[in-house]
């Protein structure tokens, strides 16, 4: 019950305070058109002005978003156009931001680094991408297979590398306050289960990354923050990065505080623990520009007279290649790295967060540039505004007319495309959790709804945002804004399609996609059931004590009242039942409040505590509290005790606690 439904709370506010951000990317479609292409000659590409126009929108970002501290670099493979430190590593001495020496955390972006060790051990012939990644672990280590037919197959690499590998999300102990295990540990402790056929529909995952890593330590013997360090970091010159956590000797002064401001004032956050291979990573700007520098030059950089490789030629090309897509039109997979284009140029990259930190890393081979950005105390949504910006200027806006000759080869109709009407419905992401209690977060992570407004469109919301999409054939959409909040690409079509499990799937940009709930497992029957369940747990109680002060006012004066059952006899598990129901629901309240800085309860960031084994058996005291409430309602029909009132009261709260009771088993909260 750790990160139930206090994690649900706070997800609620991170979305309260994502969504007033207008951030994402106005793209043209995912479609390689190379005669297309708007050419942008050496002479045009004015580097200086770009350099200049980053500086400008990250001064603008650190305003518009509060941020305490920010970096930048902007290179291309045989120069640094741009590298630049903003705010204040540590506000208290007021230490200003040094790009070169300053360290920041960068969430998910550690992940192609993991993919890059992969990639170096497949070009030594350690490790074959298409092999079973269960060859190099132990027996086990098993995934319980949840999906149609139950088929065990094969999970490759290149499944993992495009997050195709099937696995449910796992969110326990993704971030901690205390050191992680080791990896071995972590990878054995939250095994998912296996919910997607390998290879069918890409499902975001951290534990994918997590299990890549552990194997690298497998195939190489060598702890994996000790790999990369070795493989990675030392060949290009980076000696201000670590996945080590925290950062170990004078990088750990070198660390930058994070911060986010709350009530005018800049609070400090706390150095967050995160699997390795996952998040682990602490960098500089000037170390990730000499990464960048070597995606752009071959896998190679040349440095103060000295050759680093980190990957031959030929295997990073093939890093970079396209692997896993749900349409052409869409934005998926290469090995490791998301995509999309625009206009035909195509933008590789990888978004990262921690709870306080973010950070974005992007590469446009056709126009050898890169970029990164790192920053604490804002939203996933600044550096893809700057990216934007900088899109705008150095790419030539298409008009509909070239946008639709783009996509002419791409337009054909879905088979079996839905009628607009047949869309209406919630739907989850993929990236979702089926096991454990954690479940309930499902109904709050992302979910998209989809109403029509007419027989060719129709109204999305996503994180809160209303987006309206056009049919321009069957099954396939486009909306009409040029910008809008999505942390995996630009979120400019949708196609419709079917889930493994046959449910209807909308399908869109990165590595996820959205599978619509079944009528009794979305927010409206959560909001059927629960509603109404409280309103009559706490009206219960109101007349219950009203009751009881008029026949204590009135005393027992008469036989009859005399004679008359008191009502804790009628009453007794129905008040109990509310009792403990409105008792989890304040503790959840109470127990989930948000931290300031890290916005998710504290709770979710340490170890189990009292108060998490008692929330993990308030939901058994109150399905049993359900049933016996049902018990004694049948009971009174049957004697015909107490009045028709009493009775009909009774009966009406007996559906809905057994309807709770449902809910709690059918979102996991019952463990069953």
């Amino acid at each position: 019950m750790k990160n139930l439904v206090q994690t649900a709370c706070a997800v609620l506010v991170i979305c309260t305070i994502l969504i007033p951000v207008e951030s994402a990317i106005a793209l043209a479609p995912l479609v390689e058109n190379n005669e297309s292409k708007r050419s942008i000659s050496n002479e045009n590409r004015n580097h200086e002005e770009w350099a200049d126009l980053l500086h400008l929108q990250m001064t603008t970002l650190m305003a518009g978003q509060n941020l305490p501290n920010a970096v930048a670099a902007l290179v291309s493979a045989a120069e640094v156009h741009l590298l630049e430190g903003y705010g204040y590593a540590d506000m208290e001495d007021r230490t200003e931001v040094d790009p070169a020496a300053h360290l920041f955390r960068t969430g998910s972006i550690a992940k192609i680094f993991t993919w890059t060790a992969i990639m170096q051990l497949h070009e030594k012939g350690l490790l074959d991408l298409e092999e079973d990644v269960r060859n190099h672990l132990d027996p086990a280590i098993d995934y319980p297979v949840r999906y149609r037919n139950g088929k065990d197959q094969p999970i490759t690499f290149q499944h993992l590398m495009t997050h195709t590998a099937g696995f449910e999300d796992v969110l326990e102990d993704l971030f901690t306050f205390e050191p992680q295990p080791p990896l071995g540990e972590y990878i054995r402790r939250h095994q998912p289960a296996r919910i997607f056929p390998p290879g069918t529909v890409m499902a975001y995952s951290n534990y994918g990354s997590a299990l890549a890593g552990y194997i690298v330590e497998r195939v190489t013997g060598m702890p994996f923050e000790e790999y990369v360090a070795e493989h990675i970091f030392k060949p290009l010159g980076m000696h201000h990065s670590t996945m080590v956590q925290p950062p170990p000797g004078n990088l750990a002064d070198l660390s930058v505080t994070p911060y986010r401001r709350v009530d005018d004032r800049f609070l400090p956050g706390r150095f967050e623990h995160m699997p390795s291979p996952a998040g682990g990573l602490s960098t500089t700007a000037a170390d990730m520009a000499l990464f960048l520098q070597a995606n752009l030059n071959g896998g190679t950089l040349d440095r103060d007279g000295s050759r680093g490789t980190i990957l031959q030629k030929e295997t990073l090309q093939r890093m970079h290649t396209p692997l896993f897509t749900h349409h052409p039109l869409l934005g998926g997979m290469a090995h490791g790295y998301k995509e999309f284009m625009v206009d035909g140029y195509r933008i590789i990259f990888h978004g990262g967060s921690s709870s306080v930190f973010d950070a974005g890393f992007y590469l446009i081979p056709d126009l050898d540039l890169g970029l990164f950005i790192a920053y604490s105390g804002g939203s996933y949504s600044g550096h893809r505004q700057v990216l934007r910006a900088l899109l705008e200027r150095i790419i030539p806006v298409a008009d509909e007319e070239s946008e639709m000759q783009l996509l002419a080869d791409t337009l054909t109709p879905v088979t079996g495309a839905p009628k607009i009407a047949d869309l209406t419905g919630e739907y989850f992401q993929s990236r979702t959790m089926v096991t454990g209690s954690d479940r309930l977060l499902n109904l709050i992570m992302g979910t998209l709804f989809v109403m029509p407004v007419d027989r060719k469109r129709f109204n999305a919301v996503i994180l809160g945002e209303d987006f309206l999409f056009d049919e321009l054939v069957p099954g396939i959409y486009r909306s009409t804004r040029e910008t809008g909040i999505y942390p995996f690409g630009p979120l400019r079509y949708l196609v419709a399609g079917e889930a493994p499990d046959g449910r209807r799937m909308l399908m869109t940009d990165g590595p996820l996609t959205y599978i619509r709930a079944p009528w009794y497992g979305g927010s409206a029957m959560a909001v059927v059931i629960i509603g109404p369940m409280l309103l009559l747990a706490a009206g219960s109680l109101i007349a219950l004590l009203a009751a009881f002060v008029v026949r204590k006012l009135r005393g027992s004066g008469t036989i009859e009242q005399e004679n008359a059952p008191p009502l804790s006899v009628g009453y007794g598990w129905l008040t109990a039942h509310a009792l403990v129901l409105l008792t989890t629901i304040i503790l959840v309240i109470l127990y989930g409040k948000p931290h300031p800085v890290h916005l998710l309860p504290e709770s979710s960031f340490t170890a189990r505590g009292w108060m998490d084994v008692l929330l993990d058996m308030l939901p058994f005291a109150v399905a049993l509290l359900g049933l016996a409430v049902a018990w004694a309602a049948a009971l009174s029909w049957m004697r015909r005790a107490r009045g028709i009132f009493f009775r009909i009261h009774y009966s009406v709260y007996t559906v809905w606690s057994l309807a709770l009771i449902w809910f709690f088993y059918y979102w996991g909260m019952l463990g069953l």
